[in-house]
């Protein structure tokens, strides 16, 4: 009893939110002007995903301050900073368009009912602890979003930086870059220069080293754009007011399974990522089930007020990261601020430029470019530099939960492949370091079966040598080791090959101590091809889990009851009795009485 109560608190461990408080006013000053620089950021990008779900600019408020006040003090990583996503909002947007009212407007019980199951579905992976298989995610594909975002999002701010609407695709900002260049707004360039300089500078110049750059630049800009009073694109009115309330109708549920697990999938695959990022530019390790159970309430949370679904945001991150965040107050400072533009501040926020914005965030882009990899990217071994370029070209060009997709399989199968080689190689390995002690048994043997056969006893180096010829020919020794996987099955195929000229196959299963079921479905088709062929088959040394794995899969019957040894010296008898009998039977006696006329 003890040892379970043991094993549940140490389970439990991981989820004592108390741990997320312990330094919270350590660094209050630092962490609340992260937090304000972090605000204004996610503050377009909030609005840009409402309007584009087709649920309103609100929508979008309403999930950044779940972000901020929900997920920031429940998050798995300090820097942890939550709001909605592209992915996530065209998710939303399928939703809303699959499930509207007869007058063509969205039924919004049903997809708030969606978003807040989504958030249920990623509290409970959480809690069974689903999230720690992330860190099985190769560095070739983490580097590879790493870079793929750190692209993407500079080459969608380029047309904000410069005063233009921003592109609607990545394939649109590239192709009328030209286009763009030309028509860009000289004094809306000159402010993200500015602010840009200013980002980039302020670390290196300020003897004040607690303000952030990021939060300078947006103010400096902001500045100079109000007092020479320029014309270029604003943030623009900020949506006010208290949320509707809106109930999950439990009739719903059933129906929106489906949608809600695939935009939890999208939120685990794009929160814990952004995780890695951070942990690679602080060199930190987060806590995936902590931050799932975070981002899952901020979704819970989302759907009951109206807001969309949300997941841990890298250019927010990396922002909080570079304005001097130390605790996760800078998250909770960003929703406090967010949720004041909302119950009526949002004028103060209207006039922001947002080529300064762009400016903070080209920079922030830049920083997600993984540049430990970029310099070295021709040195890098071929397999993961091709998961690097697919990863890099289909999270610009695709989309995130595709490239991680792609990217993974790719790293699956070449893992797979590496292991199979690696088998391979350890199998030759043992074959050379048994076969002497091999040897030596089947001379053994064969002296002892040879003075049998010649009861006079007479020249018998020369017939327990003619003796060990015959053996060597007629039995094949197998010996499948370590864990026998479906990526390491394909020399038992091979095997059949050598089966023709064979009387006996001896599996000798000593050094197998793991078998799945496509290991265990070849060793069955390896016996019955030999079944087939009139070879028979002993295995030896079998452990209790092999042997139960194999009568489990009825595998086991295709051997002879007789023919499961112990041990290699009792199947080595059992074959050379054998191959004995089967001279005898198949008109080898013509090899037996060469044997006695030697003697």
């Amino acid at each position: 009893m003890d040892r379970v109560i043991d094993n549940i608190r140490q389970y439990l461990k991981d989820f004592n939110f108390k741990e997320n408080f312990e330094g919270l006013t350590s660094h209050v000053r630092g962490d609340v002007l992260a937090g304000v620089t972090v605000a204004m950021v996610v503050l377009p990008m909030a609005l840009a995903f409402g309007v584009a779900s087709g649920l309103g600019a609100i929508a979008g408020m309403w999930s950044a301050v779940a972000a901020g006040l929900i997920a920031g003090p429940l998050s798995g990583s300090a820097w942890s900073v939550g709001g909605p996503t592209g992915p996530m909002t065209i998710q939303i947007l399928n939703i809303a368009q699959t499930h509207q009212f007869p007058d063509g407007s969205p039924n919004l019980v049903f997809i708030f009912t969606t978003i807040a199951l989504a958030g249920f579905i990623l509290i409970m992976l959480g809690i069974f602890k689903l999230g720690q298989f992330i860190k099985f995610t190769p560095y070739s594909v983490i580097s590879g979003f790493m870079t793929g975002l750190g692209f993407l999002y500079m080459l969608l701010q380029l047309n904000p930086f410069l005063g233009l609407p921003g592109a609607k695709s990545i394939t649109a900002a590239i192709t009328n870059l030209p286009d763009t260049i030309v028509h860009a707004s000289l004094p809306a360039v000159g402010i993200g220069v500015l602010t840009l300089v200013i980002v980039i500078l302020w670390p290196k110049i300020s003897p004040v080293t607690w303000l952030p750059g990021p939060l300078i630049g947006l103010f400096v800009g902001t500045g100079v754009c109000s007092f020479f009073g320029l014309n270029i694109p604003m943030i623009g009115d900020v949506p006010t007011g208290l949320p509707d309330l809106y109930l999950p109708n439990l009739e719903l549920l059933q129906e929106a399974f489906v949608p809600a697990a695939a935009l939890a999938g999208l939120c685990i695959f794009d929160s814990l990522l952004t995780c890695l990022i951070v942990d690679n530019m602080t060199g930190t390790h987060h806590n995936s089930d902590r931050e799932l159970v975070a981002q899952g309430s901020a979704n819970l949370f989302s759907g009951l007020v109206g807001g969309l679904g949300g997941a841990t945001n890298t250019m927010p991150c990396v922002v909080n990261i570079q304005s001097g965040a130390r605790t996760r107050l800078s998250s909770m400072m960003m929703g406090l601020v967010l949720l004041s533009l909302i119950l009526g501040l949002g004028p103060l926020a209207a006039s922001i430029p947002l080529s300064a914005l762009a400016g903070i965030l080209l920079k922030a882009g830049y920083d997600i470019l993984d540049m430990r990899v970029l310099p070295v990217i021709r040195r890098l071994p071929t397999s993961d530099l091709m998961v690097f370029a697919l990863v890099v070209f289909m999270t610009v060009f695709w989309n995130l939960l595709s490239a991680m997709a792609m990217g993974l399989a790719v790293a699956f199968f070449r893992f797979v492949k590496d292991q199979a080689d690696r088998y391979k190689a350890d199998l030759n390995q043992r074959d050379e370091d048994v076969k002497q002690e091999e040897d030596d048994l089947i001379f053994a043997f064969a002296r002892d079966h040879a003075r049998k056969i010649n009861q006079n006893g007479a020249n018998m180096g020369e017939l327990s040598g003619r003796f060990e010829h015959i053996v060597r020919d007629r039995i094949l020794i197998v010996r499948p080791h370590g864990p026998l996987f479906f990526g390491a099955i394909d020399w038992l195929n091979e095997t059949v090959e050598h089966l023709e000229t064979k009387d006996v196959l001896i599996i000798r299963c000593k050094w197998l101590d793991e078998l799945d079921l496509s290991g265990a479905y070849a060793l069955g088709d390896l016996i019955e091809a030999a079944n087939r062929r009139g070879v028979a088959v002993l295995t030896a040394g079998m452990s209790g889990r092999t042997r139960q794995v194999l009568e489990d899969l009825n595998e086991l019957s295709r051997l002879e009851p007789g023919y499961i040894c112990s041990h290699f010296n009792e199947a080595l008898d059992l074959a050379m009795q054998i191959v004995e009998k089967k001279s005898q039977e198949t008109g080898a006696q013509t090899q037996r009485e060469t044997l006695l006329t030697l003697s």
